[in-house]
């Protein structure tokens, strides 16, 4: 498996893809790099690769070489980098060098469209430092804000599904009348078998391709704005990790499909009108023209276990709309709550004292 990795031209330091100005940018001399100039100066970088590659210690020391346990050593430093099978890029936790691995990153693996990053880091961590600010119930580490370490910047691998379905349903529904006299009250209802039938268009219905990413988060975080989609580029994964999918296209056809049926029921509901209520009998759903599209998406993603349980907090790389459960410190909330208590049981004694001049 081999790396790819992005060096200033400059001084040689790791590059890193920046939302804000859509650029290679150098943190160390400061210079920026459009991704054509980076793509023509790698192309003549490898031409000169090539020709040097004669002598047999260059062809070892250029090359990605994969260890016993299945670690890989970083081209740059020399430092084994974790890395499996579903890698696509990673950092380099001794040097900070940013690669991606190319066996991941092309051929079948290598995603029809992404988006990229549009939210920068220091953004990203101000939102969630907000969201986070004033609730005195999280853990001590929140409190002094190490938890920042924890979020990070990730292309999650994307499912996107195409059709023309054609929808077939009936729905139970009621109209309900009411009326009284001088003695009664009154309550009629009709019953009605209502069908509703149609053909509508999805284009690119989302599900993840990532057994690690929880469907209620990735769907919480929708929508992703399409007209952000570009053509892959392993230039924009530079400076994130990335994953290829672990879940197949196939696997994910099954929650397309649920996502699919939701959304026609959904459409066809809205069509039944002036009835109290309305019930989904039967769904049938037929699709023509299937496309699937393999795809990476920006999130920031927060992830900590706390007492035993995997709590998970998102960031839309794209639009910046957050989603997630934070985890709560059991002893903090029971001393807040026997704090309240206290305060509640005064309160009481001295409304009693007022009220009844005195204690008994």
């Amino acid at each position: 498996m081999d790396f790819v990795q992005y060096k200033c031209p400059c001084c040689g330091a790791a590059l890193e893809f920046s939302p804000e100005t859509q650029k290679l940018s150098c943190h160390s001399c400061g210079n920026q790099y459009d991704l054509e100039t980076m793509e023509r100066y790698e192309k003549e970088e490898k031409k000169s690769a090539d020709q040097d590659l004669s002598w047999e210690y260059q062809k070892e020391a250029k090359g990605a070489r994969r260890t016993e346990d299945g670690k890989y050593i970083c081209p740059s430093c020399g430092a084994e980098i974790e890395a499996d099978e579903n890698t696509v890029s990673t950092t380099c936790p001794y040097c900070d060098n940013v690669v991606v691995i190319k066996e991941t990153a092309s051929g079948e693996y290598e995603p029809d469209v992404m988006i990229p990053f549009q939210v920068q880091g220091n953004r990203a961590r101000q939102m969630f430092e907000g969201f986070c600010k004033g609730k005195r119930l999280l853990p001590k580490n929140f409190r002094d804000k190490s938890y920042l370490r924890n979020l990070k910047g990730y292309y999650v691998p994307y499912w996107l599904f195409d059709c023309r379905a054609n929808a077939d349903m009936s729905f139970d529904a009621t109209k309900v009348r009411a009326w009284s006299d001088s003695e009664y009250d009154y309550v009629d209802t009709s019953y009605y078998l209502v069908n509703r039938a149609g053909s509508m268009e999805f284009y690119h219905v989302p599900v993840d391709g990532s057994i690690e990413m929880e469907d209620d988060t990735t769907e919480s975080i929708e929508p992703f704005d399409y007209r952000g989609l570009t053509q892959f580029n392993p230039a924009y994964l530079a400076g994130y990790e990335t994953d290829k999918y672990d879940v197949d296209a196939k696997t994910a056809e099954r929650r397309a499909k649920e996502r699919l049926y939701n959304s026609a029921e959904q459409v066809l509901r809205g069509t039944v009108r002036g009835y109290n209520t309305v019930v989904a009998k039967r769904r049938n759903l037929s699709s023509e023209q299937g496309k699937v599209h393999y795809a990476l998406f920006p999130v920031w993603l927060f992830e900590t276990v706390y007492n035993g349980k995997k709590y998970q907090f998102a960031i839309n790389g794209q639009t910046g709309k957050m989603v997630g459960e934070l985890p709560v410190d059991t002893g903090a909330f029971w001393k807040y709550l026997c704090g309240f208590t206290a305060v509640g049981t005064a309160l009481c004694s001295i409304i009693g004292i007022l009220l009844f001049g005195g204690v008994l």
